[in-house]
């Protein structure tokens, strides 16, 4: 695979930028965008997001597609990082890494008051954001150049020092803490990053000219120019803010719309084409006076069976229009349930099928919180019946909390097919 033309790149935080133009191989440092844009210019630009305003995580998750894995990730990002799901925005990558615990997962997140700040800022410089990318990113792009697939790259930031673990190629951990004083509490804080996500030492590249004698590695190419020629398309991950990604779903659902109204068209023409068939046979038969009567009779046949076919596309048909245009997905109500979630109630599980009530399983640390959420539910217009099947009172590591289960009823929630025809299934 060849590799790709560099970018021009900017890490962005919210008291500094640092541009880097591929051409000259210069950085450009500046207060905001607009400051920079007098020296580095508006136009394309990929925005690397730095790594003290970015979360970076790494879960196992199910081997499923992409939108199953994002569902479930909106259920566990609550306590996966310290800013509220409604307060970020996120993107994941899903690695080759496949073992019997699942699917390793890469997640990055953001403030999403952060990043309409950044698209603010680079709008008034006259920058068009090609794609927002976390700049611990930059680490996995060095090392991939380097062939090597276990490292902690450290590296001399405006923030601080800078340690990004990667295992097996893909960025598990990133942070930021203080330069230290001396090498050895920068070996400590190394080796703190390694048992902060239960990784086992591997080698140290000092990135980007820093002085580190101890590191294994070197490389004076720091991790930022590294991501200016990395194949983003490969990395996958983009930051988005939610009207982006609705807008975003909104063009997928659009174009299997009108995926849909080609296949009735294509299914009308045929019928067209085959009603016109039977017009000429029927012609013909007339002609012949009564010596195709018999092909005439096949011919009605024929028509009926293609009439029972065209009533049982009919009700494929209605049964797919229910199925690709329910009145709410899945990860709508599950996003509705997360936004009425209160402080100090988690939710542990959650049953949900076509046509069927749905059933909410949490823990809370008390009965008021319990409360709260089951007022909150029953005024939530998408739900309807909303009911409490049980709370007791247990304890979890000696800790009072209590367990509790709801049931209700999303508002639409239809079956696939019809409950009341013979053989249908719920």
């Amino acid at each position: 695979m060849s590799t790709p033309a560099p970018r021009r790149i900017v890490e962005w935080s919210p008291n500094e930028v640092v541009g880097f133009d591929p051409t000259t191989r210069t950085f450009l440092k500046a207060t905001d965008l607009v400051q920079l844009a007098m020296t580095f210019g508006g136009g394309p630009v990929v925005a690397a997001v730095s790594r003290r305003s970015t979360f970076v995580k790494s879960v196992r998750v199910p081997n499923a597609g992409a939108a199953e894995v994002d569902m479930i990730l909106q259920t566990q990002m609550a306590t996966m990082f310290p800013v509220p799901l409604s307060e970020l925005a996120y993107a994941f990558r899903l690695t080759n890494d496949v073992n019997p615990e699942g699917r390793l997962a890469v997640v990055a997140a953001m403030r999403e008051s952060d990043l309409r700040n950044l698209e603010a800022d680079a709008k008034a410089a006259g920058m068009k954001l090609e794609t927002v990318v976390p700049a611990a990113l930059g680490s996995m792009a060095l090392a991939e150049t380097l062939s090597e697939h276990d490292l902690a790259v450290v590296q001399d930031t405006s923030e601080g020092l800078a340690i990004d673990l990667l295992a097996g190629g893909e960025l598990r951990y990133s942070r930021v803490t203080p330069m230290p004083a001396n090498h050895g509490l920068l070996e400590s804080e190394i080796a703190r990053s390694f048992q902060a996500v239960g990784l086992a030492r591997s080698s140290v590249l000092a990135a980007g000219g820093f002085a580190y004698p101890e590191a294994e590695k070197k490389d004076p190419t720091p991790t930022l120019e590294a991501l200016a020629s990395a194949p983003l398309d490969r990395i996958g991950v983009h930051l988005e803010t939610r009207e982006e990604r609705d807008r975003h779903a909104r063009s997928a659902q659009m174009k299997r719309t009108r995926i849909a109204v080609l296949m009735c068209a294509a299914a009308a023409l045929l019928a067209l084409l085959v009603f016109v068939e039977w017009q000429e046979a029927a012609e013909k038969n007339r002609i012949a006076n009564g010596k195709w009567a018999l092909t005439l009779k096949k011919l009605r046949e024929r028509e009926k069976k293609l009439s029972d076919e065209v009533v049982k596309l009919r009700a494929t048909e209605s049964t797919l229009l229910r199925a690709f245009n329910p009145a709410q997905t899945p990860a709508e109500v599950l996003t509705t349930l997360s936004n009425r979630t209160p402080q100090g109630l988690w939710l542990t599980g959650v049953t949900f099928d076509r046509g069927k009530i749905m059933y909410l399983r949490g823990t809370a640390s008390n009965s008021a919180a319990v409360t709260q959420f089951l007022q909150s539910l029953t005024t939530e217009p998408r739900l309807r019946d909303v009911k409490l099947v049980f709370a007791n009172n247990g304890e979890i590591d000696k800790v009072p909390v209590v367990q509790f289960s709801i049931q209700a009823f999303p508002v639409g929630n239809l079956p696939l097919l019809d409950p009341k025809k013979k053989g249908a299934r719920t």
